[in-house]
């Protein structure tokens, strides 16, 4: 594996911290408030009589008063964990899962619970090239969302490891497909075939006898007699030569996709039964809230993280430890990790 080019997201397979904005309090607001508590304070204490035992109501209103302009100016964890998810970007049904698996506790700040959180709603797959025997990589999702240039980085980095790879393109709408995808197999030394329908496919894909075999599909939502169809698993179990071969779907979703849009995707491509998530655009946003909607909406582990165009440095394993400095980054720091 090469070194990172300078000014790559991406290290040796290390993912680092990225820069984000905390969660800013209304100061003006809070100002007034405290303002008008502490005015009505002054106002109640001047009315008591000069008694040495003060009315119990006074008093009971004097604890309440006090009380709601603690809790004004003091929140509570609970609110300050719900404050820190919408400045994250997360919200729907994610939000209420970290909220459910959020354990309060006074020593923790609402970074650290929600770190804590994560850990226990998101999970992560592995590297889609880990396993040495011959693989079937499928690359499915919305159009225009990174599948062609993700699956010439993973040819290269087999080509690297020295293993055979060939590209096969089911993408005959998009203007240029098949030709960006020719370019990048002519560079890498791979072999090149297209296919429009489920039996070209079916050919292509038991002609096949390199060791990594990558699928490239196009962005619309596949129908469940569509090309991208054999890419389930009963389908693709079915094919002469899928014997030996691992199987594997990546549904490619942008880090910054809102959790109705996840959903939405989750239904569209469900028929290619995805295996795991590869979570593209990880440059272009500051809150990358969709690693959390895309793997839950679709209920599936985290495999593949991409960060920028460049072939091969800009894609890397999605670990815990990078998801979670995402997600929840310790350190507001830049820069590649050797």
């Amino acid at each position: 594996m090469t070194q990172a080019s300078p000014g790559s997201p991406f290290g040796r397979w290390a993912y680092t911290p990225r820069e984000t904005d905390g969660t800013s309090r209304p100061a003006e607001a809070l100002a007034a408030l405290r303002a008008e508590f502490r005015s009505e304070l002054r106002a109640l204490k001047a009315s008591l009589p000069a008694a040495d035992a003060p009315p119990s109501e006074l008093l009971a209103e004097l604890a309440a008063l006090r009380a709601l302009l603690e809790d004004t100016l003091e929140p509570k964890k609970g609110d300050r964990f719900g404050a820190l998810l919408r400045a994250r970007g997360i919200e729907g049904a994610a939000a209420k899962a970290l909220t459910r698996a959020m354990k309060p506790s006074e020593d923790a700040s609402p970074e650290e619970l929600l770190r804590e959180a994560l850990a226990e709603v998101l999970k992560v797959a592995p590297w889609p090239l880990a396993s040495r025997g011959r693989t079937l990589v499928g690359l499915v999702g919305p159009t225009g969302v990174g599948k062609t240039t993700t699956a010439a980085k993973l040819a290269a980095h087999a080509r690297m490891e020295g293993r055979s790879v060939a590209l096969i393109g089911c993408d005959g709408f998009r203007v240029g497909a098949q030709e960006q995808l020719k370019r990048y197999a002519t560079l890498l030394g791979a072999s090149l075939r297209a296919a429009s329908t489920r039996e070209e496919l079916a050919r292509c894909v038991h002609e096949a006898t390199e060791d990594l075999v990558l699928v490239d599909t196009a962005g619309s939502a596949p129908s469940p007699k569509g090309v991208e169809s054999l890419l389930a698993s009963a389908a693709f179990e079915a094919l002469p030569g899928a014997r030996g071969v691992t199987r594997q779907v990546l549904l490619c979703v942008p880090a910054c996709l809102r959790a109705v849009d996840a959903a939405a995707v989750a239904r569209a491509f469900g028929v290619t039964e995805p295996t795991a998530l590869a979570v593209l655009k990880l440059d272009e946003t500051r809150s990358p809230a969709g690693l959390l909607h895309g793997s839950l909406a679709a209920r599936l582990p985290v495999s593949v993280l991409c960060a920028g165009q460049r072939v091969p440095e800009h894609i890397a394993p999605a670990t815990a430890a990078a998801v979670l400095d995402l997600l929840a980054p310790r350190n507001a720091t830049r820069g590649a990790v050797a």
